[in-house]
């Protein structure tokens, strides 16, 4: 009996180690099939040569980082600059839609796989004339009020990006201007109302205003040269300005420049769109990470490479926000920072 039983053991022993070598080689071969696939796939990228053209709302000189962002991170999903991808990229400098067109039109011409545009004139601009060629966006404020997608989740079109979540972000700048100053009345939200998304926000950041206290007043810069206008509503007792134009973003960084001179000069607290501002002298600013958010579309435009349909690709929101100070600018009209300020802040200039 217990030989039987020794040789049943025996005999039951290698039979479920036949059935496991047998499994395990099945899983081996099924294993190596998905990796000559995954292989297959990533030699079949790398051979293939990709072309994205690249169209910065930017100035020459300061796009250069943004650029590279893009690059790096494309690299980082397999897609080389100079071995299997060719980056052809153009800036423009608030010459107007015409001209952005004629530009988009250029770089089309070499009939590239997608588009990259950041802000909604310039994606606009690549969306009339790149009917069939997928466009991936940054920096662009609301991307339905625009008319660049039909749904967040469902774009619908040849165009998905990242949204730099504008009306939130301009109601957190309100309520950043309460706690500067507690008890001023008057505050000017000032911007071009020919930018669709601009105008759309108007009646929620009123509302949001005079729920913070504040009476609004709506000054529209129109196309020209704001300082004339700026000035005026200072003069009829604006006590803060709020910016919802991103100057630096459209390269209208001087226009920009301007307006924070004016400011200044007459010591009226003034938040902005963009950093940058903040370090040519303006007060405060609360913004996205704009190498962030080129880096999240970059991962977007990735898919987009692979196959992916920007129609079905939910457009994706900036996530990576900043609050930047600007001390010798507070010192300079006469502001004290509350301390709730300065320990948010992720900037502190002219300490």
């Amino acid at each position: 009996m217990a030989m039987t039983g020794i040789g049943f053991g025996i005999r039951g022993y290698s039979a479920a180690r036949g059935r496991w070598l047998t499994k395990r080689r099945r899983l081996l071969l099924a294993g190596a099939g998905l990796l000559s696939f995954g292989t297959a796939v990533h030699a079949q990228q790398s051979a293939r040569k990709y072309h994205v053209a690249v169209f910065f709302s930017l100035p020459q000189a300061l796009h250069a980082p943004y650029r590279k962002a893009l690059a790096a991170r494309l690299a980082a999903h397999g897609f080389v600059e100079g071995k299997n991808l060719t980056i052809d990229s153009r800036v423009v400098s608030g010459h107007g839609l015409d001209r952005d067109r004629q530009q988009a039109a250029t770089l089309l011409a070499a009939k590239p796989d997608a588009f990259f545009t950041t802000t909604a004139r310039v994606t606009q601009a690549a969306l009339a004339e790149a009917r069939d060629v997928p466009i991936v966006f940054a920096w662009v404020s609301d991307p339905v009020a625009s008319g660049l997608v039909k749904d967040y989740s469902r774009p619908g079109g040849n165009a998905t990006g990242i949204s730099s979540r504008f009306h939130e972000l301009a109601v957190k700048r309100l309520e950043l201007l309460r706690v500067l100053l507690p008890v001023a009345k008057r505050v000017m939200l000032i911007g071009p109302m020919y930018f669709p998304e601009i105008e759309a926000a108007i009646p929620r950041l009123s509302e949001a205003a005079r729920h913070f206290g504040f009476e609004p007043r709506v000054v529209d810069t129109g196309f020209s040269y704001p300082a004339a206008v700026v000035e005026k509503a200072i003069k009829d007792g604006a006590q803060a300005l709020l910016a919802l134009h991103d100057y630096s973003a459209h390269g209208e960084r001087f226009t920009g420049e301007q307006v924070v001179r004016l400011a200044n000069e007459k010591r009226v607290p003034a938040i902005f769109g963009e950093s940058e501002l903040v370090e040519a002298g303006g007060l405060m600013s609360l913004a996205t990470n704009r190498l962030d958010d080129v880096g999240r579309a970059a991962d977007i435009l990735a898919q987009v490479l692979r196959g992916a349909k920007p129609a079905e690709i939910p457009v994706d929101q900036a996530s990576r926000f900043e609050l930047a100070v600007n001390l010798r600018t507070a010192r300079a009209i006469g502001i004290q920072l509350p301390a709730s300020i300065l320990v948010r802040a992720d900037r502190v200039i002219g300490n």
